[in-house]
C-alpha cells in the first residue's frame, strides 16, 4: 500500500499564484471539492493540472494536502481555545485563501461544530451549521471514510493519514485511467498497427503494378494493330505504283 508523502515535502514547488488559481477552479466544482461527485473526474483534474502547470513549476496533487493543512490549522485553533490557560493569542489566523478553502469544503462545521469558542474563530449561525453538518455527513456516507465524527476529532492525525491514503489511491486510479493500457499492450498495439500499415502499402503497390502490366499489354496490342495497318497501307501503295507504271508504258 502506498505511503503518504511527508508534509514537509508537500508545498516545496507550489507557488502562491498556483494555489489561488487552484482554489478559483475548485470553487467552480464544489461537488468535486467536497468529494460528493461520483462520476468520471479525469477531464476535470487533467484541465486543472494544465492550468496550474502554465503558471509555474509542475504541480502535484496538492488540493487534498492543502485542504488537510487548513483543517489542521482549524483544529489547532480549537485545541488552543479549549485548553486551560489558552486564549486568542495562541490561535493562528487564516488568510484569505485558506478562508475560501474552509468555506468551500465546510471545514468549520467538521472541526469547530456547534461548540465553537466565544472568541478567536468566528462561528456561522445555527441554520448554516445544520446545513453544513448535513452536507458533511453526506460526504462521509458517500466516501465511506468517516463513520464516527467523534473518533476523528479524538485522533485527528490518524484520520488525516487515512484520508490522505484514500485520496492518493483514488488519484493513482485516475492516473491509470488517463494513461490507458500498459506499456506492453501499447507496444503490441503499435506493432500490430505498423504491420497493418505495411500490408496495406504492399497491397496498394501490387494493385499499381497490375495496372502497369495491363497498360503495357494494351500498348503492345495497339502497336501490333498499328504495324498491321502500316503494312496494309504499304501494300496498297505498291499496288498503286504498279498500276501507274503500267499505264505509262
Amino acid at each position: 500500500m502506498m505511503k503518504p508523502l511527508p508534509r514537509k515535502q508537500t508545498y516545496t514547488r507550489t507557488t502562491r499564484m498556483q494555489y489561488e488559481k487552484m482554489v478559483d477552479i475548485m470553487e467552480t466544482a464544489p461537488e468535486i471539492a467536497r468529494a460528493l461527485f461520483k462520476g468520471n473526474q479525469s477531464a476535470f483534474w487533467g484541465e486543472l493540472a494544465e492550468n496550474l502547470n502554465a503558471l509555474g513549476p509542475p504541480i502535484k496533487a496538492v488540493w487534498f494536502d492543502y485542504k488537510c493543512a487548513v483543517k489542521k490549522k482549524l483544529r489547532d485553533n480549537k485545541a488552543s481555545l479549549n485548553a486551560t490557560g489558552g486564549g486568542p493569542c495562541r490561535t493562528k489566523t487564516l488568510n484569505e485563501l485558506e478562508e475560501r478553502v474552509a468555506s468551500l469544503t465546510n471545514l468549520r462545521a467538521t472541526v469547530v461544530g456547534n461548540n465553537a469558542a466565544r472568541f478567536g474563530i468566528g462561528r456561522p449561525n445555527n441554520a448554516n451549521i445544520s446545513q453544513e453538518s448535513n452536507n458533511d455527513m453526506n460526504t462521509d456516507n458517500l466516501t465511506g471514510r468517516n463513520n464516527n465524527v467523534q473518533q476523528q476529532q479524538d485522533n485527528p492525525e490518524q484520520h488525516d493519514q487515512q484520508e490522505q491514503q484514500v485520496q492518493y489511491e483514488h488519484q493513482e486510479q485516475q492516473i491509470r485511467q488517463i494513461s490507458g493500457p500498459s506499456t506492453r499492450e501499447n507496444r503490441a498495439t503499435r506493432k500490430r498497427k505498423a504491420t497493418e500499415a505495411v500490408l496495406l502499402q504492399n497491397k496498394a503497390m501490387l494493385e499499381m503494378m497490375a495496372k502497369f502490366v495491363e497498360c503495357q499489354e494494351n500498348s503492345m496490342k495497339l502497336m501490333e494493330e498499328n504495324s498491321k495497318a502500316i503494312k496494309k497501307c504499304t501494300e496498297q501503295l505498291e499496288i498503286f505504283n504498279d498500276i501507274l507504271l503500267s499505264k505509262q508504258q
